[in-house]
């Protein structure tokens, strides 16, 4: 049998690790627009308002658009520079930010919009001060923008504990990691459900 279509929904952020996962997750049962940086079928930078916005201009109107982009640097708290935070600012939370400002008009009433934010907004580690910081400012844009954009068009985010292929690849102990197939199915879950204004957590309990 089949799996429903959910209709036209855009991946951003579609060459990276969870990105590739969320186009396989979506793949037959929606059409998938791929955008990032490179390696895409549509190119953008979300540090660019006008890139974004040529985006849109080039895809149109979505069922969803789905945000897995943006880079945020650990940094040991002695260490930090104000090009640390510039870049984390600009990138995941400005990155975010100005893409939904640029999309939400080309989302159909009652589509959905899914931010990626990150579990270290509440569990803090060293090194993480940028991270806790752009992770947090996301879930708050999140809860805000859900009550204002209207049109029925649901606003929410998906935050992901640690990644097993990046625990692997970083030579860690993968066992406190969730498999980037399984936080994929989470943006899924949010594009299909009701919910306006949450964040779903996808890591490991415990």
């Amino acid at each position: 049998m089949n799996k429903p279509m959910i209709g036209k929904v855009l991946v951003v952020g579609a060459s990276g690790l969870l990105g590739r996962a969320v186009v396989r997750a979506l793949d037959g049962r929606a059409e998938v627009i791929q955008a990032s940086r490179k390696n895409s079928t549509q190119t953008v930078d979300i540090t660019d308002q006008a890139s974004i916005e040529a985006l849109f201009g080039r895809v149109g109107s979505v069922d969803a658009i789905v945000c897995v982009a943006g880079m945020v640097r650990f940094v040991p708290w002695a260490n930090v520079t104000n090009d640390d935070w510039a870049h984390g600012l600009s990138q995941k939370l400005m990155g975010q930010v100005n893409l939904v400002r640029a999309g939400s008009p080309f989302v159909r009433d009652g589509g959905s919009i899914i931010l990626t934010s990150g579990v270290l907004a509440q569990y803090p580690i060293p090194g993480s001060s940028i991270v806790t910081t752009v992770n947090a400012a996301i879930e708050g844009f999140v809860r805000s923008a859900a009550i204002e954009i209207g049109r029925g068009v649901r606003v929410n985010a998906v935050s992901p504990g640690w990644i097993t292929e990046t625990m692997v690849a970083m030579g860690m102990d993968p066992s406190p990691g969730i498999p980037a197939a399984e936080v994929a199915e989470r943006f899924v879950q949010l594009i299909k459900s009701d919910a306006n204004g949450t964040v779903l957590v996808a890591a490991k309990e415990g």
